[in-house]
C-alpha cells in the first residue's frame, strides 16, 4: 500500500468514526482511530529525525528501516479498521435493562461511605507503603485505589451538604489523593480515575462540544504521560526541573514519539514470527485465564512476550526489557495477518457487548463505566504482554466491578419492596 493512501484512510476512519459517533454516541470508534493515528505519528518523527529507532540487544538482527516500517504501519492499520468497522457493524443501541435511577445510586454510595472511605484509606496507605517497591503483584495491589478515588468522587457529587467547610475538605483529600497517585513508576494509575472523572463531568455536554473536549482532553493525557516519564529520568539524575522545563521537556518528548514506539516493538515481532518462532494460536488470550497461576505451582507455564519465548528455545540471557507491538502485534503472532483480521473482528464483538452491558443502567453510573472501558482500552491496545495488561485492568477495577455487582442487588431487592 503507498503510503499516502495510508494517511487518507487514517483521515477517512477518523471522520467516519466521528460520525458514528455524532449519530449513535459511542467514542469507541473514535478511540480505535485516533490510537492509529497516535501510532502512525511515530513513522512521521522518525521521517522528520526528531526520533530514533528503539535500540536493544536481543542477540537478534534486527533491520529497522522505513521499508518495514511501512508494512507493519499497513498491518495495524487493516487490525484497526476492521476492528473499527466490525464495532458498527455488530453495534446494537443499550437497552436500558436496569431499572434503577440517580437516586437509587445515590442511596447506595451513602449506605456504602464509609466502606468506601476505609478502602480509599488502606490502597492510600499501600501506595505510601510500596512506594518503592516495584517489578511484582504485590506493587501493582494499589492500583485499586484508582477505583476507590473513583467511588469518593461519586460520594462527593452525590453527598448533599449546605456546609461549605464539608466541600472543601472532600475537595482537598481528593486533591491530595491525587497527588499521591501520579508517580513516574506506574502512570497509568493516574489516567486510571482521572479520564473517567473527566468523562463524568462532561456527561451532559453536547456532543459537537464534547469533541472540543475530548481533542483538549487527548492533549492533557498526552502530557501528563510525557511529564511522568520526563520526572523518572530527573528523580533518577537528582535534576530539579521547574514547572516550565516540565512543561517543555514533556512537549518535546511527545513530539519525539518515545512513548509510542510501538512501531518498532511491532517491526521486532514482524522479524521474529515465524521466521525464529511459530505462531502460538491464541495462546496470549489463553495467558489471560493462566497468568493467576503461581509458577511455583506450574513451573512450565506458558512464558509472556516473545522475547521471553525466543530466550527458552534459544538459550540466552533472561531479559525482562520489551517495546509494546499493540495489540495487533499480538494478534500477529498468534496466527499471523490471519490472525490480525480475525481477533480484530472477534473484539469488535467482545468490545459491542461490554460496551451494552456497562450502559444498561438508567442512572449516571452507565457514564462513569463508559469512561472505566475507555480508560482501560489504553494499557490493552498498546499491548506487549495482553494477559498482564488485562491483570493490570482487573486490579485496578476490582473494587468498581464489585460495587457493580453489589449495586444490580441493592436495585433489584428495592424494586421488590417498591411492589410490596
Amino acid at each position: 500500500m503507498d503510503k499516502d493512501l495510508i494517511y487518507i484512510v487514517l483521515v477517512i476512519n477518523l471522520v467516519i468514526a466521528v460520525v458514528f459517533y455524532l449519530q449513535k454516541r459511542s467514542e469507541v470508534p473514535i478511540f480505535i482511530a485516533l490510537f492509529n493515528m497516535m501510532v502512525q505519528y511515530r513513522i512521521l518523527s522518525l521521517e522528520m529525525g526528531t526520533s530514533h529507532f528503539v535500540s536493544f540487544n536481543y542477540e537478534i538482527d534486527f533491520i529497522f528501516n522505513f521499508e518495514i516500517a511501512y508494512k507493519v504501519a499497513e498491518l495495524i492499520l487493516l487490525g484497526s479498521s476492521v476492528m473499527m468497522y466490525g464495532f458498527m457493524y455488530f453495534f446494537k443501541e443499550p437497552v436500558k435493562k436496569i431499572k434503577d435511577s440517580n437516586e437509587y445510586l445515590r442511596q447506595f454510595l451513602l449506605q456504602r461511605k464509609t466502606v468506601i472511605f476505609i478502602g480509599l484509606g488502606i490502597f492510600t496507605f499501600f501506595e505510601i507503603v510500596l512506594h518503592d517497591v516495584a517489578n511484582s503483584y504485590s506493587y501493582l495491589t494499589k492500583l485499586a485505589n484508582s477505583s476507590f478515588i473513583l467511588l469518593f468522587f461519586m460520594v462527593f457529587i452525590v453527598t448533599r451538604v449546605s456546609n461549605l467547610q464539608v466541600k472543601v475538605v472532600y475537595f482537598a483529600v481528593f486533591l491530595l489523593i491525587a497527588v499521591v497517585t501520579y508517580s513516574p513508576e506506574l502512570r497509568f494509575q493516574f489516567l486510571g480515575w482521572m479520564i473517567p472523572v473527566g468523562y463524568f463531568i462532561t456527561r451532559n455536554i453536547k456532543p459537537v462540544k464534547k469533541l472540543w473536549f475530548m481533542a483538549a482532553g487527548l492533549f492533557v493525557i498526552l502530557v501528563i504521560f510525557s511529564a511522568a516519564r520526563v520526572l523518572r529520568y530527573a528523580n533518577a539524575s537528582s535534576e530539579a526541573l521547574s514547572v516550565d522545563e516540565l512543561y517543555e521537556e514533556s512537549v518535546e518528548r511527545m513530539e519525539e514519539s518515545d512513548d509510542v514506539n510501538f512501531i518498532d516493538g511491532f517491526m521486532m515481532m514482524y522479524q521474529v514470527y515465524p521466521k525464529y518462532l511459530d505462531y502460538n494460536y491464541g495462546l496470549d488470550h489463553l495467558n489471560i485465564l493462566l497468568r493467576p497461576i503461581p509458577r511455583n505451582l506450574w513451573p512450565d507455564k506458558p512464558l509472556a512476550g516473545w522475547f521471553q519465548n525466543y530466550q527458552k528455545k534459544y538459550g540466552l540471557e533472561k531479559t525482562t526489557v520489551g517495546f509494546s507491538p499493540t495489540i495487533y502485534g499480538v494478534f500477529y503472532g498468534e496466527m499471523g495477518t490471519e490472525g490480525i483480521i480475525i481477533f480484530s473482528v472477534l473484539w469488535a464483538f467482545f468490545l459491542v457487548w461490554l460496551y451494552r452491558y456497562i450502559n444498561q443502567f438508567r442512572s449516571d453510573l452507565s457514564w462513569l463505566l463508559t469512561g472505566v472501558l475507555l480508560t482501560a482500552m489504553i494499557p490493552v491496545f498498546r499491548s506487549g504482554d495482553l494477559p498482564g495488561d488485562i491483570a493490570i485492568v482487573l486490579m485496578s477495577y476490582w473494587p468498581v466491578i464489585y460495587f457493580v455487582r453489589e449495586y444490580k442487588k441493592f436495585v433489584k431487592k428495592q424494586l421488590l419492596l417498591e411492589k410490596v
